[in-house]
């Protein structure tokens, strides 16, 4: 239990280090600092500081990749369902996931973690064309499927691209 919180510590203090400095200013030294460990047991814990990177992204991402495959709408209206599935956007995507999703789409980061960006677009276009389809199977919608899918998806991911363009909003 103590090796899993102390990874935790120093995992959720790279991101937030990456997150104030970005990436090519991160220091294993001010992780350390953050997470109240030495800098030897952050080594320990990932051997260079873009495995240290990559593998809280990672474990992060997955945390939430897990989370919003699993979403179903409890709502019984069409108008129900959709405004579940904006609350569900809004909850995993942009806040407490805001961190993650701001260190992604910083393009100083290692090409592998660029992956995981493409991966959690992909689940949250998943939910999005199931949720669609079963609105579409209840004659709720006035639009093609397909339409509704791609104003869904281009009006949730809007702030995540905006941010990948422009940087983060200060």
């Amino acid at each position: 239990r103590r090796t899993a919180r102390t990874a935790t510590a120093i995992e959720n203090a790279a991101l937030r280090e990456v997150a104030r400095r970005g990436y090519p200013d991160l220091r294993v030294t001010d992780v350390a600092r953050r997470a109240h460990v030495s800098t030897r047991t952050v080594y320990l814990h990932a051997t260079s500081k873009e495995r240290l990177v990559e593998q809280a992204l990672r474990r992060r991402g997955a945390s939430l990749i897990s989370r919003v495959e699993r979403w179903r709408p409890r709502g019984d209206t069409p108008e129900q369902i959709l405004d579940e599935m904006v609350a569900l956007h809004e909850r995993e995507y942009r806040g407490e996931s805001s961190l993650l999703l701001e260190t992604l789409v910083d393009g100083a980061l290692p090409r592998a973690v660029a992956r995981l960006l493409r991966d959690l677009d992909g689940v949250r276009l998943a939910v999005i064309a199931r949720t669609m389809t079963d609105l579409a199977h209840r004659g709720a919608l006035r639009v093609r499927t397909q339409d509704a899918i791609a104003l869904a998806h281009a009006l949730l991911s809007y702030p995540t691209w905006r941010t990948a363009l422009t940087g983060p909003v200060l």
